[in-house]
């Protein structure tokens, strides 16, 4: 490095702009961060961070310093909508670069672009209607901004067409820098984390870690969550993977008292629920039945389908489904339910000879109700083979008006749980088996009847007196006499 001895300050901020190295501008907590990301030689990084952490300034110093370290690179820094992009960059990079050498960033005419010594930083959106925008070029070193607040099939999207083809030659970077998101099947939970962490290069940071936040500035962020259980504080603040309930439409689902293996029971009722999605959303089919015994609703099995899928192939998955349950334990299938439209039901039963019945749809919050207390009340056991339904439960969303389901190219319109609430509606519950033989302890011994005289007498004396006396004087067949 050369010697700075004698230099003004502001020329020693020169150098250092010149030759890339703006960690002075950061905080402990940014700092630690960066210093990882450098001595980090991954590929991928994925960066949990609470609020106010100064995630997106820290990211913008990376963003400057390889620009300046790299010549001829192009860097993109990618938020949600090109709007959050731009209000990102604006209100870190003009106060960063105040004390940059004149000239030594330029910006284009467009406002999302800028030259850095040499470089060409370029900003973009994740949503998918604005990504394909990002196209082109061979990007060295790509920031995703709050990626857990894009949609998580967009985001997907964004990751394996745009942004994974432009890293693919420049053997490049990819950073994400977010707080978790509210769906906890997000590809950033699901996918990316578990990818980086096996490379360990997943680091997460609290409010905790911040040292420009004070106590009393940390308890006023606990008041305004509504407390230290709340689920704002610990996702916004502690950077953890949980689920808002306000928003789920099965709050109570878990993992851990809603999927089990289960011993079917031999007497089972079995019935198939059936969701079709025709052209716009996915067509789901669930196997279930009631343990009369245990008061358990049970999901063993699930067949899932992508719109536009040929009716043939729903109607083979669900014969598939129900020969396995006829197979191994005798019993068949009493019957079929599913939303379907009229003429697809004359369909599935003149060309297919599958008769499907319409389910009770008078009352859609009244079906997700009901669905909601059975799993309150742990009366719902799911085997683990029903992936789909299990990922449905635990991200499956009210859209922002709580109107309907919310729709995403993972879940679709949420099909698997309006399979669920079909089924849970439907099923039948009457007791499936009839006592023939009584258990040794609950022996019913039925007692010696009085004679009906006796009875007849306790409830009317009169009547019965004269009704006798008419008895005695009637003559029976045999022993009548002339």
């Amino acid at each position: 490095m050369q010697n700075l001895k004698g230099l003004t300050k502001q020329e020693i901020k020169h150098y250092l702009w010149r030759v890339g190295d703006l960690s002075w501008k950061l905080h402990s907590t940014q700092k630690a961060i960066y210093d990882i990301t450098e001595s980090q030689n991954q590929d991928e990084i994925l960066i949990l961070s609470a609020r106010q952490l100064g995630k997106s300034y820290l990211g913008v110093i990376i963003a400057l310093e390889y620009c300046i370290k790299y010549p001829g690179r192009i860097v993109r820094i990618m938020a949600s909508t090109l709007k959050q992009v731009q209000d990102i960059v604006a209100d870190n990079l003009l106060p960063i670069c105040r004390d940059a050498p004149e000239g030594f960033v330029e910006r284009h005419k467009s406002s999302y672009r800028w030259t850095i010594g040499g470089s060409s930083l370029r900003l973009g959106a994740l949503e998918k209607q604005y990504v394909d925008y990002s196209r082109g070029g061979n990007a060295s070193l790509i920031i995703c901004e709050e990626g857990g607040f894009v949609k998580s099939d967009e985001y997907q999207y964004a990751i394996t067409s745009v942004i994974g083809p432009q890293l693919l030659r420049s053997a490049g970077r990819l950073m994400h820098i977010t707080t978790p998101s509210e769906d906890l099947n997000h590809v950033i939970h699901t996918e990316i984390a578990p990818r980086c962490s096996l490379k360990d290069a997943v680091f997460s940071y609290t409010i905790y870690d911040n040292p420009q936040i004070s106590q009393e500035q940390i308890e006023k962020a606990i008041e305004l969550c509504g407390g230290e259980d709340t689920v704002a504080w610990r996702r916004e603040y502690l950077a953890e993977m949980v689920r808002d309930p306000s928003r789920m439409i099965v709050p109570s689902f878990s993992r851990d008292s809603h999927v089990a293996r289960v011993i079917l029971p031999d007497y089972g009722k079995w019935i198939v629920a059936t969701d079709f999605g025709g052209v716009r959303d996915k067509t789901v089919s669930l196997l279930m039945g009631y343990d009369f015994l245990e008061n358990q609703i049970l999901v063993i099995d699930e067949r899932v389908h992508e719109k536009n899928t040929d009716t043939t192939e729903i109607v083979d998955a669900i014969r598939q489904m129900e020969r396995q349950i006829e197979e191994t334990h005798g019993n068949d299938v009493v019957a079929r339910w599913a939303d379907a439209p009229g003429q697809l039901q004359i369909d599935l039963q003149k060309l297919h000879g599958l008769e499907m019945r319409l389910p009770r749809k008078d009352d859609w919050k009244a079906a997700i109700n009901n669905v909601q207390v059975e799993f309150g009340n742990k009366n719902v056991t799911i085997t683990p083979n029903c992936t789909f339904l299990i990922h449905s439960l635990e991200s499956g969303r009210y859209n922002d008006n709580r109107t309907d389901f919310d729709r995403n190219e993972t879940l679709g319109h949420c099909d698997a749980l309006a399979a669920l609430m079909y089924g849970v509606r439907m099923l039948d519950r009457s007791k499936p088996f009839i006592d023939l033989v009584p258990t040794p302890d609950k022996v019913f011994v039925k007692p010696n009847p009085k004679p009906e005289h006796d009875l007849a007498q306790a409830i009317h004396p009169k009547v019965f007196s004269a009704s006798m006396n008419r008895e005695q004087s009637v003559k029976r067949f045999g022993t009548f006499k002339q």
